[in-house]
């Protein structure tokens, strides 16, 4: 009993280093609970423009989509991922992202859509979508790999990168 006692502590806690690990704000909006199930029960993450979480809300930024394509490209190579395909024509990428614990593989998808915005100015969304290869639950590693893109593209945005 007291085997199965300790496994069973050992094993939570393996979980809560691995979620803490992927810098999930577990205590942000929408509370501990929902974010747990979220973590523990699904194997993708990915942006959207209601998402329940913040930080997976669609990112929209002030430049063009050439802009923020290139700046995502380099944000990617920066952070040590491999470009598996892209499209420079319409803007998309495949990635491959690895995990902090046990370095499985997860699949990272980006379309970069321009958005209606008045003459001469430019606004572009940045869709992220992160899927784990294995398993059933990430234990928010795709949400981890998209705010890391997304931090990446923010300094080189706001740096005026046009690399």
């Amino acid at each position: 009993m007291k085997i199965i006692f300790a496994v069973t502590v050992l094993v939570v806690l393996v979980i809560f280093a691995t979620i803490l690990k992927n810098h999930a704000p577990l205590f942000d909006t929408p509370g501990p609970l929902k974010r747990l199930a979220v973590y523990l029960t699904t194997n993708t993450a990915a942006t959207s423009d209601n998402h329940p979480f913040p930080e997976l809300r669609t990112p929209v930024y002030p430049v063009g989509p050439q802009k923020l394509y290139t700046a995502v490209k380099d944000a990617a190579i920066n952070l040590g991922w491999s470009i598996i395909d892209s499209n420079d024509v319409e803007w998309r990428l495949h990635m491959v992202a690895k995990t902090h614990f046990l370095l499985f593989m997860d699949d990272v998808k980006v379309e970069i859509e321009p958005l209606e915005a008045a003459e001469g100015e430019h606004i572009t969304a940045l869709n992220i979508h992160s899927q784990s290869r294995l398993g059933s639950a990430d234990f928010a590693a795709n949400a981890d790999h998209i705010q890391q893109l997304v931090k990446a593209v923010n300094v080189r945005v706001e740096l005026g990168y046009t690399h």
